[in-house]
């Protein structure tokens, strides 16, 4: 999407409890963002129930500090395993597709948009007129993603996945 207003101030956020108390919907309106990003992490929903994940982003989009960025600022932004579905999800998360339907009306997506008709949220903004330009490149790190191996000593560090499949393999493109 390429928009010719320029863009001089970016903000950027994650790991959003949609529960808990959020106190710097305030400053960061104050500080006057051109461009909200969502890094991921928008909510915490960890769920299979599709019912409870549009609750869970309809509790956000209520906040009165997000709803007023959202209703004055481009918001964009990708997703990460808290607001995909569960922790650590990848590729074999069962309810992917529709959880990408949520992740995508929550970024005001339009229904006709070819992001609705694409594997994964990635995206790729350009913002600015020319000499002027700014590109930002959203990943998605899990729609796509084998399967992660967790280190059974610590728990909490992951081993090399050494024989997972890269996209291009499994699309025939490498």
């Amino acid at each position: 999407m390429k928009t010719q207003t320029p863009i001089t101030r970016i903000a950027f956020g994650s790991c959003n409890d949609q529960a808990a108390p959020q106190p710097l919907w305030a400053p960061i309106r104050a500080a006057e963002p051109d461009l909200w990003i969502w890094m991921g992490d928008n909510v915490y929903a960890d769920t299979l129930n599709m019912t409870a994940l549009d609750s869970i982003y309809a509790r956000q989009n209520r906040r009165p500090g997000h709803r007023t960025l959202r209703e004055s600022k481009r918001v964009i932004g990708t997703w990460d395993d808290h607001d995909y579905g569960a922790n650590d999800a990848g590729r074999s998360y069962p309810k992917r597709d529709r959880s990408q339907a949520h992740v995508l009306d929550f970024m005001d997506v339009p229904e006709d948009h070819p992001r609705r008709e694409r594997a994964g949220v990635y995206s790729a903004h350009t913002y600015g007129p020319p000499g002027k330009r700014v590109k930002v490149i959203l990943l998605d790190t899990r729609y796509h993603r084998d399967p992660i191996t967790r280190d059974p000593i610590s728990g909490q560090h992951y081993f090399p996945n050494e024989e997972g499949t890269s996209w291009a393999r499994r699309s025939g493109s490498g």
